[in-house]
């Protein structure tokens, strides 16, 4: 190994993710892991979460491929702007743990489904990023619930395990 690694190849925290993360303060939207402070070790922890994912229609090449069909009349100026409106509602800063937690979660719609509310591209909009939001605060329930009972189970089962190890018998 020689010279300088390429940090862009690390995409969950540099390329379209650093806009992610900076938009959430580097804190998971999920948790909060990350709001007592920032630092490397917790900001190499932060993933990108899709609210909707990618069997949803949330990934943002196929939000243009809707957005484009929903609004086929609309200037390519504005059906960008959509796009990029909706990517940025899609997604939200998670750490490594919560990411893992929601990824097989799905939503009751896809993006496609939410895309057909009638009404101007300001009127969907409003009514995408609501129901974004409704599946935001449902995978924070689902992740405090979950937090929850690993932490016990890791108080019960593993963390006396794991100070033997560190400090031997």
């Amino acid at each position: 190994m020689q010279g300088v690694y390429d940090y862009r190849n690390c995409q969950s925290l540099f390329g379209y993710a650093a806009a992610v993360h900076v938009r959430s303060g580097g804190q998971c939207a999920l948790c909060g892991f990350g709001r007592d402070g920032l630092d490397f070790d917790r900001w190499r922890q932060l993933t990108v979460e899709h609210l909707l994912g990618r069997s949803q229609g949330g990934y943002r090449d196929q939000i243009r491929v809707a957005v484009a069909a929903r609004f086929a009349v609309q200037p390519p100026e504005q059906v960008a702007k959509v796009v990029d409106e909706l990517e940025a509602a899609n997604t939200v800063t998670a750490c490594s743990f919560c990411n893992s937690m929601t990824s097989r979660d799905r939503a009751p719609y896809t993006m496609v489904q939410l895309l057909a509310e009638p009404g101007p591209p300001p009127a969907v909009v409003g009514h995408v990023k609501a129901a974004l939001e409704d599946v935001l605060q449902r995978k924070r329930k689902v992740v405090s619930w979950k937090l929850e009972s690993v932490q016990a189970a890791f108080e019960r089962d593993v963390a006396e395990r794991l100070r033997t190890t560190r400090t031997g018998p």
